[in-house]
């Protein structure tokens, strides 16, 4: 299978897992969900994993005898930097085609609340779950049906895996 039939194929899978988290429960299990480890819920919304790439732990040493992530010199940057361009090209192709049936998504930041958790304050479940996730950065949302669903990529330090994930969530959460 070409690569291009490869990602469409996937982003059709992604889209129906989030058409089905825009009406099913908030509680696994979910349509679509690659690993529920790395997944999340609550009384008012889901996180699930769409996909997850590679492990990037134990790579050891590069050639030139530098750590993990300090040089390229076993191809770890190289692969992370290719995962991550191949996730967000799979998420994007997800934010185009609902785009297109939801019309224009929205922004949504959880980085005020990865700071306020940091700081020791509490913040909403949802947001919380997704800095215990790492899966931090903008989410692209829309509001759909009583709900908000959306789509990110995360990864939460150097050695994990990228992960292409979707959100479901009570609108309240999407509100600024």
């Amino acid at each position: 299978m070409s690569e291009a039939l490869e990602l469409r194929s996937r982003v059709r899978g992604d889209i129906a897992a989030i058409v089905a988290l825009r009406t099913g429960p908030y509680a696994p299990p979910w349509t679509g969900c690659a690993d529920p480890g790395r997944s999340a819920s609550g009384e008012d919304f889901a996180i699930v994993a769409l996909r997850v790439g590679e492990d990037f732990y134990g790579a050891g040493a590069g050639a030139d005898g530098a750590e993990d992530g300090e040089a390229d010199g076993d191809g770890r940057t190289a692969r992370m930097d290719a995962a991550h361009e191949a996730f967000e090209t799979e998420r994007w192709g997800v934010v185009l085609a609902l785009d297109e049936r939801w019309g224009p998504h929205r922004e949504l930041s959880a980085d005020a609340y990865e700071e306020s958790e940091a700081a020791g304050a509490l913040v909403p479940p949802f947001f919380g779950a997704l800095v215990e996730l790492g899966y931090f950065g903008d989410v692209q949302t829309w509001d759909v049906g009583g709900r908000t669903v959306g789509v990110g990529v995360g990864q939460m330090d150097q050695e994990e895996p990228v992960v292409l994930f979707a959100v479901a969530l009570a609108p309240e959460y999407a509100t600024d």
